[in-house]
C-alpha cells in the first residue's frame, strides 16, 4: 500500500491518515493535540509521585526512559573534558555487540531517538523517485518515523505484510532502492521469522540497499528467541532502541556498513541529533547490563495475563505482543460498545479510545501504560507491557483497572466532552 493513498478507513468507516496509518478523530486531530495528552500524562504521573510516593505508579510501558547514570559516572559529566577521557568511544563496541555487528566491518553511532535514526538515515540515502518496499507484520504498520522521511524525500512507499507479496512485486518490478523491514510494529505484532529471513534473501540490484527498524531488538531476543540484527542475514543499516525492555536511556543504537555510518553520521552531527553526554554514557551501561532473563519473565507473567483476557474479551481480541498483551483500539471500541448494547458508529475513533483506556488507568490506578504518555504517531492500542513492573501489580489487579478503563470508555463513548476532558485536560471545543 502506498503511503500516499489516502483513499483507505477503519473498520468504522473513519478515513485513515497515510502518515500515521490510523484514523484522526474530533479530539485528537494531529500532532499538536497527540502532544497535548502525551504532556497531560506526564504531570498526571508528576502529582501522583508528590502525593503518594514514586510506588504508587506500577510502570507497564515496557519502557524506563531512565538516564541510566550510575553515581560513579557523574564526576566525569562535568564537562567534556573528562567526560573525553573516561567515555569517549566506549558505547560503539557496546553496540555493535548488541546488534550482533562485525567491527572490522561494521561501525556505530549512538543518536538521541531512534526516530532520529530513521529521519537522518532515510533522507540522506533517498532521493525523489526512489522505490521503497516496505515489510512490516501483517496488522501492524512501517512506523511513522519511516514513513515522514521517506516522504519527504521524495521516495515512493509500497508497504507489504505478506512475504509472498513482497517476492511477488520484486520479481515483477525489480529490486527497489530500499527494503525497510520492521521486524515488530509499535502495535506489538511480529513478522515469523523466517519470513524475516526470506525478506532480506531477495536478489538485490546493485544500489539496493537493506535497512532494519529492529527498535523491538530486545523482545526479539529474549521473548522471541530470534538472533541479534546482524546475524539475520544481509542487513546494511539498522537501529534498535535503548529503552525498548532495555534499562534506558531513550536513544537509538545505529549501527551499519562502515562507509554508510559515516556518511550518515556527518549529517547527523550537522543536524544536532547525536546523542548528548549522559545519554552517551547510560546507553553503554544499559546495553553493557542487558538482561534478557528479565524479559523472559516479564513475558511468563504476559502469558498468564493473556489466557485471562481472551476469556473476557475474546481470543481475536486481546493477542500477545511480545512479553505484554494488546487490544487495538479498534477493538476497544467494540468491546464498548457491546457493554452499552449500542451498535450505532462510535463518536470517538481508535486513538482516542485506546488513550482514553490508557489515561483511566493512569488516573484511578496509577498504571501507566505506552497508550498514555506515547509520541504522536504511536499505535492507536492498550498495550499492557509487563516489563519492568508487571510482577509488582500481579494479573488479577491487571485486568480488573483494564476493565475499569474499558468501562470509563463505554460511558463517554458517544460524549465527546468527557472524552476531552480525559484525554486533553480541556473542556469544550
Amino acid at each position: 500500500m502506498s503511503a500516499a493513498d489516502s483513499s483507505r478507513t477503519d473498520r468504522f468507516g473513519n478515513p485513515i491518515d497515510p502518515i500515521v496509518s490510523y484514523a484522526r478523530g474530533s479530539i485528537l486531530k494531529g500532532t499538536d493535540e497527540e502532544v497535548t495528552r502525551m504532556l497531560r500524562a506526564r504531570h498526571m504521573v508528576g502529582e501522583r509521585v508528590r502525593a503518594k510516593g514514586k510506588d504508587s505508579v506500577y510502570d507497564l510501558s515496557g519502557m524506563n526512559r531512565g538516564g541510566g547514570l550510575t553515581a560513579d559516572d557523574t564526576p566525569h559529566l562535568t564537562s567534556h573534558v573528562p567526560f573525553f577521557e573516561r567515555f569517549e568511544g566506549k558505547t560503539e563496541p557496546l553496540a555493535l555487540k548488541h546488534m550482533g555487528a562485525d567491527p572490522a566491518r561494521h561501525n556505530a553511532l549512538i543518536l538521541n531517538r531512534v526516530s532520529a535514526a530513521n529521519f537522518i538515515a532515510l533522507t540522506t540515502l533517498l532521493a525523489r523517485g526512489d522505490r521503497v518496499y516496505s515489510f512490516a507484520p501483517a496488522g501492524g504498520v512501517t512506523h511513522p518515523s519511516c514513513v515522514r522521511p521517506i516522504a519527504m524525500a521524495g521516495a515512493v512507499l509500497k508497504e507489504f505484510h505478506s512475504i509472498d507479496d513482497l517476492e511477488q512485486a520484486w520479481h515483477e518490478e525489480g529490486a527497489p532502492r530500499l527494503l525497510l523491514v520492521t521486524p515488530i510494529s509499535a502495535s506489538k505484532r511480529h513478522i515469523e521469522f523466517e519470513h524475516f529471513q526470506r525478506a532480506l534473501a531477495l536478489p538485490r540490484g546493485p544500489n539496493t540497499l537493506v535497512f532494519v527498524d529492529d527498535a523491538h531488538l530486545a523482545s526479539r531476543i529474549a521473548f522471541f528467541d530470534e538472533p541479534r540484527t546482524f546475524e539475520v542475514g544481509d542487513i546494511d543499516l539498522a537501529v534498535c532502541s535503548a529503552d525498548k525492555h532495555v534499562a534506558g536511556p531513550r536513544a537509538g543504537v545505529f549501527v551499519g556498513r562502515a562507509d554508510l555510518i559515516t556518511k550518515i553520521g556527518s549529517r547527523a552531527y550537522e543536524l544536532g541529533l547525536e546523542a548528548q553526554a549522559g545519554q552517551y554514557v547510560g546507553v553503554a551501561n544499559a546495553l553493557r547490563n542487558f538482561d534478557p532473563g528479565v524479559i523472559k519473565r516479564a513475558g511468563e507473567l504476559a502469558r498468564q495475563l493473556i489466557e485471562v483476557l481472551q476469556s473476557q474479551y475474546g481470543p481475536q481480541r486481546a493477542y500477545l505482543g511480545g512479553p505484554g498483551v494488546s487490544i487495538s483500539g479498534d477493538d476497544a471500541l467494540d468491546i464498548a460498545r457491546e457493554s452499552r448494547g449500542n451498535g450505532d458508529r462510535p463518536r470517538l475513533v481508535p486513538v482516542e479510545a485506546a488513550g482514553l483506556v490508557a489515561m483511566e488507568m493512569l488516573e484511578q490506578d496509577g498504571i501507566l501504560t505506552i497508550g498514555a504518555v506515547a509520541m504522536p504517531g504511536s499505535a492507536p492500542a492498550v498495550r499492557l507491557m509487563m516489563y519492568p513492573d508487571g510482577h509488582k501489580l500481579g494479573i488479577e489487579r491487571i485486568a480488573a483497572s483494564l476493565e475499569h478503563g474499558i468501562s470509563r470508555l463505554a460511558e463517554v463513548i458517544d460524549d465527546t466532552d468527557a472524552a476531552r476532558e480525559q484525554l486533553l485536560g480541556l473542556g469544550r471545543a
